[in-house]
């Protein structure tokens, strides 16, 4: 699966992120060596925090690394699908290999674009492995927590819904706990007890940690159209975003939906499914509480506008997880079932990946080199010059360009100057007269109007800047009322020292081979840093420690920078590198003692 992702990039000849936020995580990041880590899309520093570990673990620039990302994850999301379905059913390969294809080919539809969304679920996935196995011992309770407090720190809006699955879950298993004790178990031996310790505790524990760690109150700027449109409040625009998006989103997913709902049907009607073994009985309570999150939230987010409905649809990892399930259980039978499942379960890929395949990095290599350059121009500018730059595009969808645009500037700007910056949208003479450049667009006009009324009073103190590929419309007029100083940066107003002299800084990208091995590499030390963990957590079930492991890694490399920072280390240097070294040597140590004499015993 990670090679199916590679082939994109490889045969397209694309050397930076795929998807429209590689610009958003790789400032983030810059901006994080300097400061506490800003509060990023979905609120958590997961994202950022991993990229700077794998910038000095592996040796890569920041931007190197966020390239790596969309094909991990979502390989390691399909990995912790097969790590679920081992610990709640038993070994079964064929089962464990449905369940990677078909998680990471669903994960496509995330892996675009939403690098804190994929990291999520590849730990929460994890965390639903481990939870599985909590009758057994207090060690899948740790692991369970520990990646859930992981997975709140990179997302905390998805792991609260991830914790919605599982109060029902837990409530479930209730009664059971109330009468353990007149059969001689102990409260904290019941499941309902240690999973709710480990769901409630490790969910808190990364959301608490949020508040404790000195991160920034908010990212600084505008990191999409969303964005914008909720911080103005402008509600119908948003809603017209949403409709557009479920008409078109809805669509490329309503395929795999439905075949996966095909495949899952004999997962439902089987035998074994509907019987009272305790793993069996785990992976239908989630998957039945997932899908009534799914409907209810989706309901309840198209009422409200709190978020796009069919995101939640994207999240509907139960599906992939049950239609492997549903797969093993036609390979059982054979016949004519067989072979439409075998069918059903490659439309099911195919769409899926279509989300991936129609991705391209947002951002030129030009484009990256004179922000560069603008941005060691501006390093000589004295520290909080507000740095204004007059945007325009003539596409619909204004806000999403403009708000583009301002992330690739502040790929190029220097991480302490990134507050400094400043977006206004327009004709350069309208915007130092103070007037909104108005063109008829709702979408534009009102972009137009809210940023210049932000900038408005800083104009008189400002570096005023109009670069090229931002404002292609309004260029020639900034030339001829500013001055070139450097090819395509034209300065309106304000200090700034000639560019001419100063080369464009080419962005280095990764070739196709760097990217493949880059991405194997960095798999392999994921699994290096958590299979003593996830050996430990899981009991030793060899096939879900190996898939388990490069989460449980994405886990241990996240907390290791989070804690270094706390710490008051640089997040970037070696000391995240070393703490997660000795988390990963700690884990090898407490499997190997837990081992000893013991074997694993698959579920019944």
């Amino acid at each position: 699966m990670l090679a199916v992702y590679l082939l994109h990039p490889i045969l397209s000849g694309h050397r930076f992120p795929v998807g429209p936020d590689g610009p958003v995580y790789t400032w983030l990041a810059r901006r994080a060596t300097v400061t506490a880590f800003p509060d990023g899309p979905g609120g958590g520093a997961g994202v950022p925090a991993l990229t700077l570990f794998l910038r000095t673990g592996m040796g890569l620039s920041t931007l190197q690394a966020v390239t790596l990302l969309g094909p991990v994850l979502a390989a390691t999301c399909g990995l912790s699908a097969a790590a679920l379905v081992e610990s709640a059913l038993g070994p079964n390969r064929f089962r464990a290999a449905a369940a990677v294809a078909l998680t990471a080919a669903f994960a496509a539809f995330l892996a675009g674009g939403w690098l804190a969304n994929t990291a999520m679920v590849a730990m929460f996935l994890t965390a639903l492995a481990a939870l599985a196995l909590v009758e057994r011992s207090w060690a899948p309770v740790w692991l369970a927590g520990g990646l859930l407090a992981a997975a709140g720190v990179t997302h905390r809006i998805f792991v609260l819904i991830g914790l919605a699955v599982l109060i029902p879950v837990i409530v479930l298993r209730f009664r059971e706990a109330a009468i353990a004790p007149r059969r001689g178990t102990r409260l904290r031996d019941t499941a309902w007890f240690r999973m709710a310790i480990a769901a409630v505790g490790g969910t808190g524990t990364g959301l608490l940690s949020m508040v404790a760690l000195p991160l920034e109150p908010k990212a600084p700027g505008d990191t999409s159209q969303d964005h914008f449109f909720r911080r103005l409040g402008l509600r119908d625009l948003l809603l017209d975003r949403y409709r557009e998006r479920l008409i078109g989103d809805g669509a490329r997913i309503s395929v795999p939906v439905a075949s996966g709902v095909g495949l899952a049907w004999p997962a439902v009607r089987d035998r074994a499914a509907r019987s009272g073994e305790s793993g069996a009985r785990f992976l239908r309570d989630v998957s039945v509480s997932w899908a009534a999150v799914t409907l209810g939230g989706g309901i309840v987010l198209a009422l409200t506008l709190w978020g796009p409905p069919y995101r939640l649809l994207q999240f509907a990892f139960f599906l992939p997880v049950v239609a492997a399930v549903g797969l093993a259980v036609l390979r059982k039978r054979r016949g004519s079932r067989w072979w439409i499942g075998m069918g059903a379960a490659v439309v099911f890929a195919a769409f899926s990946l279509v989300g991936w395949f129609r991705q391209a990095p947002s951002f030129s290599p030009e484009e990256l080199a004179l922000a560069r350059r603008t941005g060691h121009a501006l390093s000589a500018l004295p520290p909080g010059t507000p740095l204004v730059f007059v945007l325009d595009t003539p596409e619909d969808a204004a806000a999403f360009h403009v708000t583009r645009f301002g992330n690739v500037i502040r790929m190029g700007i220097p991480p302490e100057r990134i507050p400094d910056v400043r977006l206004a949208v327009g004709d350069p003479d309208d915007v130092l007269a103070g007037r909104p450049t108005l063109t008829g667009d709702p979408e534009h006009d009102r972009l137009a109007r809210a940023y210049l009324r932000e900038v408005e009073p800083l104009l008189d103190r400002s570096a005023v800047l109009v670069l090229l590929p931002f404002n292609r419309t309004g260029y020639d007029d900034a030339a001829a009322i500013g001055e070139e100083v450097g090819p395509g940066l034209v300065s309106l107003r304000g200090p700034l020292p000639p560019t001419g002299a100063t080369p464009a800084v080419a962005p280095r990208g990764l070739t196709p081979v760097s990217v493949a091995l880059a991405s194997i590499l960095l798999v392999v030390l994921l699994a290096l840093l958590g299979w003593g963990w996830a050996r430990l957590g899981l009991g030793g079930a060899p096939l879900a420690t190996v898939t388990a492991a490069p989460s449980v890694g994405l886990a241990v490399a996240i907390a290791a920078t989070l804690l270094a920072e706390g710490f008051g280390f640089a997040p970037h240097g070696p000391v995240p590198l070393g703490i997660a070294v000795v988390m990963g040597i700690a884990g090898h140590v407490a499997a190997g003692r837990a081992g000893r004499g013991q074997s694993f015993v698959p579920p019944s």
